[in-house]
């Protein structure tokens, strides 16, 4: 029942600093790449504080091993380079399919249980994924919006999707190791790496571009508070609670659940806030998806 009730959290904080606050914060408060390596270095840097806390809060501060350090390095750069191909792609396709095709990425960690550590898979949950993976290739019928075809958001929403997929991993690698003890020293040193990286982007993209944030105009700095609060914390509290159940559930059922059930919350407010319109073809795959999570759950 716990972990049921932490899956709820991750997926609420996931959907909110994932889609609503980095797709509001690409599309209305940016103008060059600068504007989103920007957004990452705060997001991240307000996450690393987050799961410091978090990390004092549980006495999980220790001195890390090696294998601890490097895995957490490798988690950082992935987090890092997923977070800004997410936001580059949402800046110019629609929400909805951009984060169906990255949330994807499920599949991924999913079967990689199976293949690592022999996790026991029924037909059942065979069938789910197919669904799954069928209903993706329905929601992706927007033929009205030209945006979402082009080469440049696709192959954005791919680059994402690998980088997602190799996220999920190494948190169920790391989990499944000696050092899992210390998942409070993973995250603390992943999310430094990640902070590192994207200021590092930051400064050199602002004295080469020598171009102003447009987040900082007065008209937009309030949005950008909300936005990078919103990221920041509910990202690192997701990381927490994701890293910390990617060892405790069978893969097969964990990131299925937390993906999928954050891709049609997504969808919702895609079509309630955005105004996103769906075809014939996407309310089926909308309903083979939600066919697909029962069957992952393993409850038949």
């Amino acid at each position: 029942m716990l972990n049921y009730l932490l899956l709820a959290v991750t997926i609420v904080s996931s959907v909110f600093a994932c889609a609503v606050a980095r797709n509001d914060f690409s599309k209305k408060c940016t103008s060059h790449a600068g504007d989103l390596y920007a957004f990452n270095t705060a997001s991240a840097f307000l996450s690393l504080a987050t799961l410091a806390i978090i990390s004092l809060f549980k006495k999980e501060l220790c001195v890390p091993g090696a294998y601890t350090v490097w895995m957490g390095a490798a988690y950082g750069l992935a987090t890092a380079v997923f977070t800004l191909l997410n936001m580059m792609a949402l800046q110019t396709g629609p929400l909805s399919y951009t984060n169906t095709i990255v949330f994807c990425a499920m599949v991924i960690p999913a079967l990689s249980g199976m293949v690592l550590y022999g996790e026991p898979v029924t037909a059942g949950q065979y069938g789910g994924v197919a669904l799954m993976l069928l209903s993706f290739v329905f929601a992706m019928d927007k033929k009205n919006d030209t945006r979402a075809m082009s080469f440049r958001w696709l192959a954005l929403c791919l680059g994402a999707f690998l980088f997602n997929g190799a996220v999920g991993v190494l948190q169920k690698v790391h989990q499944n190791s000696p050092q899992k003890g210390q998942l409070g020293m993973f995250l603390l040193i992943a999310f430094a790496v990640y902070a590192v990286f994207s200021a590092v982007l930051t400064l050199i993209y602002l004295r080469v571009k020598k171009a102003p944030l447009t987040a900082l105009r007065p008209e937009l700095r309030r949005k950008s508070v909300v936005c990078v609060l919103m990221s920041g914390v509910g990202i690192g509290v997701c990381n927490q609670i994701n890293t910390y159940l990617a060892g405790a559930m069978d893969s097969i059922v964990f990131f299925p659940l937390v993906n999928g059930v954050a891709i049609f919350i997504t969808l919702i407010i895609g079509l309630v806030v955005w105004k996103e319109k769906f075809t014939k073809k996407q309310w089926i795959g909308l309903i083979a998806g939600a066919l697909s999570i029962v069957l992952l759950c393993g409850l038949f």
